[in-house]
């Protein structure tokens, strides 16, 4: 009987990380991020940095992303900077990788789909591989990378990934109006 239980826990525990993993894996249409997304921000990346922290018995590596906020589309801040926590990283030799690394470069202009991790401190985390669009200047006009975007019904954004800012920041006011029960 102990053999069993065991076999079920730890078939049990396989599928709940597959869980895990494969909804991380799911591209959100951009209608279904702002559903979802309690905070939702434009805004440029001041610092990346990685650090190894202590839980219970192991090490383990975050991601530190430090965004000094432009706009917020949805939601509440106390304070214009924020940081983004990741699993994963490197610090000297020692390094982690996780489905939910995400990679960012300082200076880079993002528009993140956020929620809550640690509020007291300012911290949140990104729960979708589409996440975070980062901005592109193509011919001198402003575009949101939209490649890890699910299609929807207005976009196809396999054939075409870049979708100029306004637009994208048009619709995500449209749908939160519509959140609202507006038109």
């Amino acid at each position: 009987m102990k053999r069993f239980s065991f076999l079920v826990m730890i078939v049990l525990t396989i599928i709940l990380q597959v869980d895990f993993v494969l909804a991380w894996q799911v591209r959100h249409t951009l209608k279904g991020l702002v559903e979802i997304s309690p905070l939702i921000i434009t805004g440029k990346v001041s610092q990346v940095s990685s650090r190894i922290e202590t839980e219970g018995e192991r090490e383990v590596v975050y991601t530190y992303v430090t965004i000094e906020t432009e706009s917020i589309l949805k939601g509440e801040l106390d304070k214009p900077v924020l940081n983004v926590k990741m699993l994963g990283g490197l610090v000297d030799n020692k390094g982690g990788w996780s489905e939910e690394w995400i990679p960012f470069t300082k200076e880079e202009e993002v528009l993140l789909f956020l929620h809550p991790k640690d509020k007291a401190n300012n911290i949140w985390e990104i729960k979708s591989i589409s996440g975070k669009l980062s901005a592109v200047k193509i011919n001198e006009i402003q575009y949101f990378d939209c490649s890890m975007l699910r299609n929807d019904e207005v976009s196809q954004y396999v054939t075409n990934p870049n979708f100029e800012q306004k637009i994208i920041i048009d619709r995500i006011n449209d749908y939160l109006l519509q959140e609202k029960g507006g038109n």
